[in-house]
């Protein structure tokens, strides 16, 4: 009985001690998780930095500071930020130079966007339900949280996801004025001048050559590889390292490098990734960023519109790309060669289409999400880089027939042919041309050149060398041409399409694009010939060419009268103001075979064996043949490009031989032998 007493006893007194331990247990964690929170700890660091600064007594500082948890509820945003538990000093202005986390909001950003209706996470991101530094910030590499805290400058990217205007470049956007988005709108700068946009879509509109990047700033943290990165295992950490070398951290990548101080790299992140669209209501957003988010945007024309779009791949001046530092090359479009000869339809129906295997594609409304105009826009500033005054001619500036001669012979005779008697080109020395074509008429020519023929402009020669050539040119006439304009009665379009199509169209081709006889709906050709050049041209013909006149019964064929002859200029004048649906390819009197041999001779070594490109654009592509016309392709072969491995087989040089102006047709003929679709717009 004793020893039972004695062992109740002793579990009296366990229980008593054990209990008594619990409790202390409790109590301690009681203090500890209660009294000694994170958050708590931070509330009393305030109330005593607020005492100081403010001289405040214990019931004003009650008054004025919050205990506990507190809290914004953000229905609109659906979540709920806790960070106002800690940063208690965020709209106290006496704050402004305590430490973290009690230091008052930096800047203006409270006064538009108050905690009470935004919070805090929808800028600075980090978890907002947390109450621990570390939970709330997100940034250890082993948190599973997805938006972590973001670091200066990249807090910057969340004033781009209601503020940013992507295509405004017209200053109408509102954020181009918020102050503290400095980093940001210099991202959007560079992201502009690097044509991210030839590759990258954003908002609809872009390349698809890579990744949407309205998707890419969406992305989280976890939905990057990091095992090809150094550094952080951040977002912006990622970007920076792609933009450096898109090949290391993205095996596989086609991007290409982009050359960057470490300032314009982090400015670039900001901006990326804040190309998102958050899951918040419209009412949020700034009227530019909502209509471009419904598609309603400012147009990218010109200049702006190549710098976001074309810029990437051909360079910011149009250098393009070699092919030793570029797999398939990148063509130099800015090139005095290219621009001279490309006319505006070439351009246009190559944005339109693209090239197949090449990495140029379609920049058509349904892939790009471009405007037809947009697209006419750009390819016209391609083409008004060989653009400048036309000198004024004067009895004083008419220039030296002699200095002419020397210019003549540089230039033009390997395609007019000696002394102007004609070759690959019209002859100029024809008393039917200088008798009607007046000095404008000439210089005009030689300047702008003729769109979609062999004739170039010569915008690059001194007005000192247009003079005289232009003075060689004149000394050929017997007679100057008549300074009266030619009143002609109101032309009859439908009968002049007739007679047009009936008695012209057999040499000057259905459409007038040149076939025996040379392009007369030509848009530059009828922009310099007057009504009295077009009239007295056709009512007399050209002695010594194979157009005679119609005003006369010749070979039994119809005699034309003042209507007749009005109504064909007038239609010859509307068609080539309607825009061209189709490249025609042109007058080439050349023959394929004899051109089949001269090719493996002479172009077979970059080109190919059978046009498909090796070290220079591949011929054989259906789309560029849909694009270039005979007399480009004539063109380019006798020009060359400067700057470029493409030599002049026209001018000749030390490697290779000037090649008659019937080779370089022959030439022309076997390249257009590959065409086997005619893709029109």
């Amino acid at each position: 009985m004793m020893d039972e007493n004695k062992y109740q006893q002793r579990i009296q007194w366990v229980v008593v001690i054990g209990s008594a331990l619990l409790l202390i247990v409790l109590f301690g964690a009681w203090i500890i998780e209660g009294l000694n929170k994170e958050w708590r700890v931070h509330q009393r660091a305030f109330e005593e930095l607020h005492r100081d600064k403010t001289e405040s007594t214990e019931r004003e500082r009650a008054d004025l500071i919050e205990r506990g948890i507190t809290q914004v509820e953000l229905e609109s945003f659906s979540r709920v930020d806790r960070c106002i538990s800690c940063h208690h000093g965020l709209e106290d202005p006496t704050m402004a130079d305590a430490p973290q986390p009690h230091r008052a909001h930096s800047g203006t950003f409270l006064t538009d966007h108050p905690v009470q209706e935004y919070g805090c996470t929808i800028c600075h991101g980090g978890q907002g339900r947390a109450l621990t530094r570390t939970a709330a910030h997100g940034q250890l590499v082993d948190t599973h949280w997805p938006y972590p805290l973001l670091d200066p400058p990249y807090i910057q990217s969340s004033c781009g996801k209601c503020h940013l205007a992507i295509f405004n470049h017209r200053g109408s956007d509102e954020s181009l004025g918020m102050d503290g988005m400095e980093v940001f709108h210099r991202g959007k700068a560079i992201f502009s001048r690097e044509g991210c946009l030839g590759c990258h879509q954003a908002r609809g509109v872009g390349g698809i050559l890579g990744p949407d990047l309205t998707e890419q700033g969406e992305k989280t943290k976890h939905e990057y590889s990091f095992r090809n990165i150094g550094g952080e295992q951040t977002v912006s950490n990622w970007l920076k390292e792609h933009f450096k070398d898109p090949e290391m951290v993205s095996p596989g990548s086609q991007m290409l490098k982009i050359s960057l101080e470490e300032n314009e790299l982090e400015a670039l992140a900001t901006f990326v990734m804040g190309l998102a669209k958050p899951d918040i209501p419209f009412d949020y957003f700034s009227m530019a960023t909502l209509n471009e988010f419904k598609g309603i945007r400012d147009p990218m024309e010109g200049k702006e519109g190549y710098g976001y779009l074309c810029s990437a791949c051909h360079g910011k001046s149009g250098e393009g790309k070699s092919y030793e530092a570029y797999k398939t090359g990148v063509p130099a479009i800015g090139n005095r060669d290219f621009v001279r000869l490309a006319s505006e339809e070439y351009i246009r129906f190559t944005l339109e289409k693209g090239r197949s295997l090449r990495q140029m594609g379609s920049w058509t409304e349904q892939i790009s999400g471009l405007k037809s105009h947009e697209l006419d826009s750009i390819s016209s500033f391609l083409k008004r880089k060989a653009e400048r005054p036309v000198p004024e001619i004067t009895g004083s500036r008419l220039g030296n027939r002699e200095q002419g001669k020397i210019v003549y012979a540089q230039h033009c005779r390997t395609c007019h042919g000696e002394n102007g008697k004609g070759g690959v080109a019209v002859g100029l020395n024809q008393q039917g041309l200088l008798s009607r074509a007046d000095n404008e008429y000439i210089l005009n020519t030689v300047l702008k050149g003729r769109g979609n023929t062999a004739m170039s402009g010569w915008y690059h020669l001194e007005d000192e060398k247009l003079m005289d050539l232009v003075s060689h040119i004149r000394s050929w006439a017997t007679t100057s041409p008549s300074d009266q304009p030619l009143v002609l009665p109101e032309a009859d379009l439908e009968e002049g399409a007739l007679k047009f199509h009936y008695l012209c169209s057999r040499c000057h081709g259905e459409f007038g694009e040149g076939e025996t006889g040379p392009a007369i709906i030509n848009r530059d050709f009828l922009e310099v010939a007057s009504d009295r050049f077009l009239f007295e041209t056709i009512a007399e013909g050209r002695e010594h060419t194979a157009m005679f006149g119609w005003s006369s019964h010749v070979y039994n064929q119809e005699k034309l009268d003042r209507q007749d002859l009005t109504n064909i200029i007038g239609y010859m004048r509307k068609s080539a103001s309607r825009p061209l649906t189709y490249v025609y390819a042109g007058s080439n009197p050349g023959n394929h075979e004899s051109g089949a041999d001269i090719y493996q001779q002479r172009c077979a070594e970059c080109h190919g064996a059978v046009g498909e490109g090796i070290k220079a654009p591949a011929l054989n592509n259906q789309e560029f043949l849909s694009a270039a016309s005979n007399g480009y392709l004539l063109g380019t072969i006798t020009l060359g490009r400067r700057g470029s491995a493409m030599p002049s087989w026209g001018y000749g040089q030390e490697e290779y031989p000037e090649l008659s102006g019937g080779e370089r047709q022959d030439l022309v003929a076997y390249i257009r032998s590959w065409q086997r679709i005619r893709i029109k717009y």
